[in-house]
């Protein structure tokens, strides 16, 4: 714990004042008669003096009470009692400065300044007072700090926990998906080998996009939507016209910012979930613009639900959670499916 990183400013603007303050404490409680029949032989210098001793005082107070803290807070000792390291810390505060009072009243000093038992008593006082608001203040603050910095810990580890699921999520393409890519592969080296060389290239660059993009949080859409073109080409050749992807958008919004793998995840949802035909088809539109991107198809839900569903829209609920910006807003209703994604700026 830092104890520095702003006294700064209570030293160069707080002792002052405190140190006018506590002057003016001690004039009101010595304000007898024989006090300012004294007064009367004061001059200009002596009253300077006067107040270089209550900042010295005010330095002591406050010194102390820091240095203190800053020992006895890097010991282990009482380090799990809070009540009984303030205690103890309390004590020795008390006891170091009323020896620093003592050892200050021992000094002789002229008859008119009237240092006499009663100001030592009323010193030892105050400095017991201040004491306690002193090292009440410090242990006030030093809780503040220990629980400002519990909730930044327990932010960052709730980050880092989510960060720890996106990237495993990131590394996961469905299973299925390859299987049944090969499956579709293997028809095609028979039937057409042209059309082979084409999908093994795209399959290749859509296993290559996820590999190099799997520790990003952010990629430009230009680069989302060419990824999506060879994707879709997988489920095109697979399918054929039982589904249908349009895409537009306004050409300002492809150098904006998307989570990767977006697009894939949210197609494949619609694939997954689905069942579509050549008579009744899929469509999927996917379109840019006024800073978000929007992907919606028509519904005709299958009788048997897929495994892992809900996996896709969780990886991208926390892909945006994770970047701190909007959340994507989902719209399910009766005969469409859609959902609305914020584009990022850099």
């Amino acid at each position: 714990m830092k104890y520095t990183r702003h006294y700064k400013y209570l030293r160069l603007y707080g002792y002052p004042v405190f140190a006018v303050f506590l002057n003016l404490i001690l004039i009101l409680l010595n304000s007898d008669e024989s006090n300012i029949k004294d007064w009367k032989f004061y001059n200009n210098t002596d009253f300077v003096i006067e107040g270089l001793f209550c900042l010295i005082f005010t330095i002591a107070l406050f010194e102390t009470g820091l240095w203190l803290s800053k020992i006895i807070n890097a010991t282990s000792v009482l380090k799990k009692n809070g009540s009984l390291r303030f205690i103890f810390k309390l004590l020795l505060h008390i006891l170091i400065v009323s020896i620093l009072v003592i050892l200050f009243f021992n000094i002789d000093f002229p008859q008119k300044y009237g240092y006499n038992d009663l100001v030592v008593r009323r010193a030892l006082i105050i400095g017991f007072i201040f004491s306690i608001l002193i090292t009440t203040g410090f242990t006030a603050e030093e809780l503040l700090i220990k629980w400002n910095e519990s909730e930044l810990e327990a932010s960052e580890n709730k980050k880092q926990a989510l960060q720890s699921e996106l990237n495993a999520l990131k590394l996961q393409l469905d299973p299925h998906f390859l299987f049944n890519n090969l499956s579709t592969l293997t028809s095609l080296i028979e039937e057409n080998q042209e059309t082979a060389v084409q999908y093994v290239s795209n399959l290749s660059a859509v296993y290559r996009y996820v590999l190099s993009n799997r520790n990003k949080n952010m990629i430009v859409l230009k680069t989302e939507l060419d990824f999506i073109k060879e994707y879709l080409f997988l489920y095109q050749i697979r399918y054929g016209p039982s589904i249908v992807i349009n895409i537009t958008g306004e050409t300002q919004n492809l150098n904006k910012f998307i989570a990767p793998l977006t697009l894939q995840l949210l197609i494949e949802n619609a694939i997954k979930h689905n069942s579509f035909s050549t008579t009744t088809p899929l469509i999927i539109n996917i379109n840019y613009q006024n800073d978000w991107i929007i992907v919606d198809n028509n519904k005709s839900a299958k009788f048997t639900k897929e495994p892992g569903e809900g996996i896709g829209l969780a990886h991208i609920h926390h892909s945006y959670k994770l970047l701190g910006n909007t959340i994507p807003v989902i719209h399910d209703l009766e005969t469409t499916f859609e959902v609305r994604v914020p584009l990022l700026n850099n």
